[in-house]
């Protein structure tokens, strides 16, 4: 489980589309009421298990770190990647 914090101007679909968890999950594990969602407010979100990615045009190992809330360390090794690089179409586990 990892906890987000709300930016200026993203909606609850925002964030659930982001972590691709529905989100009336995000507001049950985080214990908030719709009318409660906020920028600045922050979540509990729990990630789905084996989640793949495909790597998109302009990822950088660090985008997509930030993007999934892992360490870049973490998803090298979880993918036994031997450098930072990543190529378009490359299968990512988180």
């Amino acid at each position: 489980m990892l906890v987000y914090r709300v930016r200026e101007g993203e909606s609850l679909q925002d964030v659930a589309r982001k972590f691709g968890v529905r989100a009336e999950k995000i507001l049950a594990d985080s214990n908030c009421a719709p009318d409660q969602f906020d920028r600045g407010i922050c979540l509990l979100i729990r990630r789905p298990e084996g989640r793949e990615y495909v790597v998109k045009p302009f990822d950088t190992l660090q985008s997509v770190a930030e993007k999934f809330g892992v360490s870049k360390e973490k998803i090298m090794s979880d993918n036994r990647l031997d450098s930072p690089y990543i190529f378009i179409g490359q299968k990512l586990y988180l």
